[in-house]
């Protein structure tokens, strides 16, 4: 007979993988107008959306909604530099929410300096309030398997995992993955374990349906000492205890070792409140969007279908909202429609420059209202 619980037992499932694995031990109308209306006494300034783009403007808008940082910014200077005796501030704004969103404060600072001499007024100031969003909203970076293990599996890793870095959460698609050999399994384990050491949160689509597959396996003997592992690690970041409890004794009686512990997994950031739900002290009218709105965050625009359902008037705030990526612009404007047809009178506020200019490219100002944002 062999002990269950040796004295030197693995606190959590991470640190039993790589106990076990040596090669891992170490380690209304649009508002058009040019002028910006100001509170004097607070020194406040609210931005209207502007009508009447330039060809230029309208294409950064559009290059920025693809998520083309630096081109966006190359052609926003070279439209200030072509017009020098203009004064509208509106390309200005973009140009400075850009270096905010894209965290590029020594470029922001010197365009400061240059606004102020040019309108002779103060500039806009850095909040960091859009970079800390940009760094913890991004779009989740996604690795795909398909239904085995591959090379292309292997060859998107690098930059899979390079995207991850600076993301708040990941995603990993399981949902045509069949029940893997050892290999496959072991280089799965490899993956996820490096995700848990970089602290990310996994969000596993067609994750239930992957542990049906590796159960059956399991039920059946198919199953490599790996693929077990595997099959855990699945369990736990769904957040099925009781079920990782019992195939972790399954486990420990197949292979006579110790069985692993169970850990909640990390809260996705939606699983915390930050996905575009009302925040809690937010009237009851307004609803925020947050982050990216890109695909991976449709539900976003579920929940605020759901949001407005009977509602006469919504304010959607998009002062947490770094960017709305041009493949979702057709699914917001159908949630528009929709909400107009109910009757549901909209308002977007706070917006940044890029994501204003967008929203009036695309037509949005005939189903809801855009009140830029107020500026400091």
């Amino acid at each position: 007979m062999f002990s269950f619980f040796r004295k030197d037992k693995p606190n959590d499932l991470q640190a039993f993988l790589k106990e076990s694995r040596e090669e891992l031990a170490q380690g209304p109308a649009y508002v058009q107008s040019r002028h910006p209306a100001r509170e004097a006494d607070y020194g406040i300034e609210v931005v209207e959306a502007v009508g009447g783009l330039a060809p230029e403007l309208e294409e950064a808008a559009v290059l920025y909604a693809n998520g083309k940082i630096g081109e966006t910014a190359a052609l926003l200077n070279r439209y200030l530099l072509d017009h020098p005796d203009g004064r509208d501030p509106q390309p200005w704004y973009m140009l400075f929410d850009l270096y905010e969103l894209s965290d590029q404060i020594e470029p922001f600072e010197d365009a400061a300096v240059e606004f102020a001499v040019k309108f002779e007024r103060s500039p806009p100031t850095w909040t960091r309030k859009a970079a800390k969003t940009r760094a913890n909203n991004q779009p989740a970076p996604l690795l795909g398997f398909g239904e085995k293990y591959s090379t292309a599996d292997r060859a998107r890793q690098p930059r899979f995992f390079q995207d991850a870095e600076r993301a708040g959460h990941v995603r990993l698609d399981v949902s045509k993955t069949q029940s893997p050999d050892e290999a496959g399994a072991r280089m799965m384990l490899d993956d996820i374990l490096r995700l848990n050491d970089m602290g990310k949160p996994i969000e596993l689509i067609g994750g239930p349906g992957f542990a049906v597959r590796l159960n059956a396996a399991r039920q059946g003997n198919r199953l490599t000492e790996s693929g077990w592992l595997l099959f855990l690690a699945v369990l736990q970041i769904l957040g099925k205890e009781e079920d990782f409890e019992n195939a972790a004794v399954d486990y420990a009686v197949t292979f006579e070792v110790s069985p692993p512990s169970y850990t909640p997994p990390r809260p996705l950031p939606e699983q915390g409140g930050n996905g575009g739900a009302k925040a809690p002290s937010a009237p009851e009218r307004e609803f925020a969007l947050i982050g990216v709105l890109a695909p991976g965050a449709e539900k976003q625009l579920v929940a605020l279908r759901q949001f407005a359902e009977g509602k006469k008037q919504i304010e959607i705030d998009l002062g947490q909202l770094a960017r709305i990526d041009f493949s979702v612009v057709g699914l917001l404007l159908d949630t528009l429609i929709e909400l107009s047809q109910r009757g549901c009178k909209i308002l977007f506020k706070e917006g940044n420059e890029l994501v204003n200019t967008l929203l009036q490219l695309v037509g949005v100002d005939q189903y809801a209202a855009i009140l830029g944002r107020t500026r400091l």
